[in-house]
């Protein structure tokens, strides 16, 4: 069985999600490519990208909030 990520990773995906779905729209797209260019580094960054999406999804309406406090 493989190992879980290291958690500094998941927290870099992590940064990388949440300025994806909360940044206005250019640094939202810019962070998107950063992550997808990131996760494809490497078996243990694609981990740690995975494992930040689902604790972000686990979050709910999390974005939707850090949306609107950005405006």
């Amino acid at each position: 069985m493989a190992s879980a990520p290291e958690e500094k990773l998941i927290e870099r995906a992590l940064a990388l999600i949440v300025e994806s779905e909360s940044a206005p729209q250019d640094a939202a797209l810019a962070a998107r490519l950063a992550l997808s260019r990131w996760r494809s580094r490497s078996a243990e960054h694609a981990a740690a990208a995975h494992e930040a999406r689902r604790r972000w999804d686990a979050l709910g309406g999390m974005a939707a909030e850090l949306r609107n406090l950005q405006k």
